[in-house]
């Protein structure tokens, strides 16, 4: 069944959403009747973490009684027809397909800005977990994004189509159902990935829309997850739903209901996608990029965190040399070798990525703040986060940010927000929303730097209705 579990973290509660697959329930029967306690395989064995939730392995071992023992033949009963997806029993298996397309999405949109938004420096490598010299450049080129695009259309389309099967199978029960909350919350982050990273909209081979229609989609989920969290008692699920519909309606300008849901979410609120260790598209891909095993494809290195954490200490923005591998991967033209100064905020394949954040929340309201004018008020909430931490360094207070108008009041505030959300996929909407709006205070500099990702080659040249000639995406 679908379920929710909290675990401590430093920075609070971390909600974690895990679906516990199951085979059909004629495998099972089939199993329990023809398998011996002593012939029968422990079930955790076939049990393994993928993408942050629990799923069955394809392959079903059914052991038979034999006169002489166990016959522990495996037998692979191969694809499953689609009509076996509209049973009740695998709906849990739905929700853990919806958040492993999510979480493959998420690991390409969310890497690939790094280098873009200066979140990282690119330390030379292409290829393998890498970055293109274009995105190094910071253009997000048609022609270089299909990976990005095309994962990510394809969690829009698995999730869209789960909650449909769900909804179809379950009927009325569909308002109260555990499952349902878990489906719903992972399609409306799908969404919202989308919204914040994508310019344009494209749906099922029509025409380019506005980018908000993604966003518009969040929020029509994240508020359905919501209504069903609460009927079905899934209280954490509903403040995931919340937290990340706040987000949604900042990104479309509705301040003061982005501030309303914002206002509900308890400042230490963690909500993560889990990572793999056993597959390459689920590994956390920011921290396997420059793991040294053997990438090393980026660098805090001429970035604002490179200073900043020297400076600071803050353990929002950590990094590390190692005297015995000073360098990144290989030579960046025109400028030589990259000092290896290796993020370390994700320290495994299997470290979770931050989704929603209840320091996120208390920034839209600082936001929020500063849009009505009151930016004492806003610098006030903002050290108040900053006094939760202490340097790295020395064991001290990180030093508050001091301000004396709402322009330095505007600066501190998108810096803060470049720390807390750092390296979570998060910086590249926000500056685009910040340079399109003309916002107060310093930003950072994308000048001929992209903004979002662009309609990807194969889509154009696939779809009919959008020109191979479209326009690439608009720059800082």
């Amino acid at each position: 069944m679908w379920r929710s579990t909290h675990r401590r973290s430093n920075d609070g509660v971390r909600l974690d959403l895990e679906g516990v697959g199951t085979m059909s329930k004629e495998v099972n029967q089939m199993e329990d009747r023809a398998t011996p306690d002593r012939c029968r395989p422990d079930r955790s064995v076939r049990s393994r973490r993928s993408g942050g939730v629990r799923a069955w392995l394809g392959g079903v071992a059914v052991a038979a009684l034999l006169a002489g023992g166990c016959d522990l033949t495996v037998s692979n009963p191969g694809p499953v027809t689609d009509e076996f997806l509209n049973d009740e029993l695998a709906q849990p298996a739905l929700v853990n397909t919806v958040g492993h397309a999510f979480l493959t999405a998420f690991n390409r949109v969310a890497y690939q800005q790094l280098v873009v938004t200066r979140e990282v420096h690119w330390a030379g490598q292409t290829g393998a977990h890498g970055f293109s010299v274009d995105a190094h450049l910071g253009r997000l080129m048609s022609d270089n994004v299909n990976v990005q695009w095309n994962n990510s259309q394809q969690a829009r389309w698995i999730a869209e189509d789960s909650v449909e099967r769900m909804r179809a199978v379950l009927g009325e029960g569909f308002s109260n159902n555990p499952n349902a909350a878990g489906a719903l919350t992972w399609a409306a982050f799908t969404y919202r990935l989308m919204g914040e990273n994508f310019c344009e909209a494209v749906f099922d081979g029509g025409p380019p829309e506005p980018g908000e229609r993604f966003l518009d989609r969040a929020e029509e989920l994240f508020t359905e997850a919501m209504q069903v969290a609460q009927q079905s008692g899934s209280a954490q699920v509903h403040m995931a739903a919340r937290a990340g519909r706040a987000q949604v309606r900042v990104a479309l300008g509705n301040w003061e209901a982005a501030v309303a849901d914002a206002a509900q979410v308890p400042t230490d609120f963690l909500f993560t996608i889990q990572t793999s260790g056993l597959a390459d598209e689920q590994h956390n891909r920011v921290y396997w990029g420059s793991s040294n095993n053997p990438w090393r494809a980026h660098s805090q290195w001429n970035t604002f965190y490179e200073d900043y954490y020297r400076d600071t200490g803050d353990p929002r923005v950590p990094w590390r040399t190692d005297p015995d591998v000073p360098y990144g991967n290989s030579i960046v033209e025109g400028i030589g070798n990259i000092p290896w100064m290796v993020q370390t905020k994700y320290t495994a394949q299997d470290d979770p990525y931050p989704l929603a954040k209840g320091t996120e929340m208390r920034l839209i309201e600082a936001e929020h703040m500063l849009r009505g004018g009151d930016w004492q008020g806003a610098m006030e909430m903002i050290n108040d986060l900053r006094s939760r931490y202490v340097s790295d360094h020395d064991g001290e207070p990180i030093p508050l940010w001091e301000a004396a108008s709402s322009e330095e009041a505007w600066t501190h505030l998108k810096r803060e927000r470049g720390i807390v959300l750092w390296a979570e996929g998060r910086r590249l909407g926000d500056l685009r929303r910040w340079i399109q709006e003309g916002t107060p205070g310093e930003t950072d500099d994308m000048t001929g730097r992209s903004l979002c990702y662009p309609i990807a080659e194969g889509e154009r040249r696939l779809n009919p209705n959008v020109s191979i000639d479209h326009p690439e995406a608009p720059t800082g």
